[in-house]
């Protein structure tokens, strides 16, 4: 299977310092990183594959003052996407200069409303930063997705952000399940049960805009459940959510508009990552080499890796997931695993589902 999509961390030097944060960010930038022509070379051989989408992330991207030529170099090949921070440096001649450059979409964080957002982000302002920049992105004609990582701090909280995307006009919800690694850490993350709810919530939130599960494949079970007429076993939670699912009568109910081809990519399956100074990973959040691009050019590491191998074989998982009747379409998030068990083939741990067949004793 060739990647569905590539993540690219340009750099780690970042002006926040957000609780969560996977990168472990700093202010400045690495010696290390890899240079423009470095990252021109990368881009080449990312072009064996059969045209993956290309996510440059971060840190922050727009701390690289050779951005634009990196963009304009990636967009002439894969249509690219930019995940950056709301700070000053997003200014609305730079989202001009991105646009020109060929950037499809980009991505800014909300995640809570104003104080739980500035405390999440370790920046007080920063919430009422990130909303100029997206007002920017859409007077300059820039299209953009909101990405929220969901944690205990803010889950009562998502129905306000689900309405703030579809004020803003955003193109998709990227909503995101902490993995402890990094900076974040476990008691951030919420319970199993509180898991299955929100998934099945946004479910319904996807009757509004167009929403898709990070580092939460069972998503994807969730979806075939439902479309079948079988609900998941939810809790209070989910309720409440959901009486405070309200739009207004100006806001038509759609579908989803970029279906299910996301339910074959997860943790090196039809993914991966690239760090800043040329490690590739299954995915940012499961940090096990499987190469650098310095040494190995990236076709051979993604087809030929020992983890790569293992991941992309829904039948080498261990625990209920191995035996899952959704493990071709989900599989489970292999980072948590990995952070909570030290073993990326172990069964997901924030997944309640007990497949076909498991005795619930």
């Amino acid at each position: 299977m060739d990647p569905f999509i590539v993540f690219w961390e340009l750099t780690r030097a970042c002006m926040l310092a957000c609780r969560h944060c996977r990168a472990k960010a700093i202010r400045n930038r690495s010696p290390n990183e890899l240079t423009k022509e470095e990252c021109f070379r990368v881009l080449d051989e990312i072009a064996s594959f059969s045209k993956p989408m290309l996510v440059f992330t971060g840190g922050d991207p727009l701390m690289r003052e050779d951005l634009g030529e990196i963009v304009s170099y990636a967009s002439k090949k894969f249509r690219v996407s930019i995940a950056f921070s709301g700070t000053e440096k997003a200014t609305k001649e730079r989202l001009e200069d991105l646009k020109n450059a060929g950037v499809s979409r980009i991505a800014i964080s909300i995640d809570g409303l104003e104080e739980t957002h500035d405390s999440f982000r370790g920046i007080r302002g920063a919430f009422a930063k990130s909303l100029v920049v997206l007002r920017k992105a859409r007077e300059v004609g820039l299209p953009f997705q909101i990405n929220t990582t969901v944690t205990k701090d803010n889950i009562y909280e998502l129905p306000e952000i689900a309405r703030l995307c579809v004020e803003l006009g955003a193109e998709m919800w990227d909503v995101f399940f902490i993995v402890p690694t990094g900076r974040a850490k476990a008691e951030l993350m919420p319970s199993p049960q509180e898991f299955e709810d929100v998934l099945c919530w946004l479910y319904d939130v996807g009757k509004f805009i167009n929403v898709k599960s990070s580092a939460a494949v069972h998503f994807r079970r969730i979806e075939i459940m439902r479309s079948r007429g079988k609900m998941p076993e939810v809790s209070e939670l989910y309720w409440k959510l959901l009486d405070r699912l309200d739009f207004g009568n100006e806001f038509e109910r759609r579908g989803a508009k970029e279906g299910m081809h996301r339910a074959f990519v997860t943790d090196g399956r039809g993914m991966f990552f690239i760090s800043h100074t040329g490690d590739i990973y299954p995915s940012g959040f499961l940090q096990i080499s499987a190469g650098n691009v310095r040494e190995q050019r990236v076709e051979k590491i993604y087809k030929n890796s020992d983890i790569f191998v293992k991941l992309r074989d829904p039948n080498s998982l261990k625990g209920k997931c191995g035996i899952c009747e959704f493990r071709f379409i989900c599989g489970g998030s292999r980072a948590r695993a990995y952070a909570l068990t030290g073993d990326y083939l172990a069964e997901e741990p924030c997944c309640i589902y007990l497949p076909r067949g498991v005795d619930e004793n």
